[in-house]
């Protein structure tokens, strides 16, 4: 997938800066119970949902319990990738998840972006400087967390 300068899926250059991440223990700290996501634990493990391909965050969504499929974006010329969720409940609250590998409209940074039946809808964008937001965004927007020195 030629995603522009910034390699794609999966493959930002800076955006986990150097860091090996255990992916099971953040897929374990996202989502509660049944597969819930809560707003708190999507504030507290938002990276789990950046830089990772659609097929490895599908990957963890089954093992909480989601039966997903991936569709392109409704967008013409969008290179993001939709996670539908077939199989929503109380306890699987996740309706979508969109993973884009960057765009002219939002400043060709990555991110994804989380839909829920009972606590709105969240973001997570690579990079705060680069983000264009064109002001009517529905989803609340999260940054990832810099790193303590």
């Amino acid at each position: 997938m030629g995603a522009g300068k910034h390699g794609g899926f999966g493959n930002t250059k800076g955006s986990r800066n150097g860091l090996k991440m255990n992916l099971q223990f953040f897929a374990s700290k996202v989502f509660g119970i049944g597969g819930h996501l809560t707003k708190e634990s999507f504030e507290g493990h938002r990276e789990f949902f950046l830089g990772k391909s659609p097929e490895r965050i599908v990957k963890e969504m089954e093992k909480h319990g989601y039966k997903v499929q991936i569709e392109d974006s409704h967008h013409k010329y969008s290179k993001a990738k939709r996670i539908v969720v077939l199989n929503p409940s109380k306890e699987r609250n996740i309706t979508v998840v969109q993973v884009s590998p960057g765009s002219k409209r939002h400043g060709d940074t990555t991110y994804a972006k989380v839909s829920t039946t009972d606590g709105g809808k969240y973001k997570i964008v690579s990079h705060e400087h680069a983000y264009n937001s064109d002001g009517r965004e529905k989803a609340k927007i999260y940054y990832p967390r810099r790193k303590k020195k």
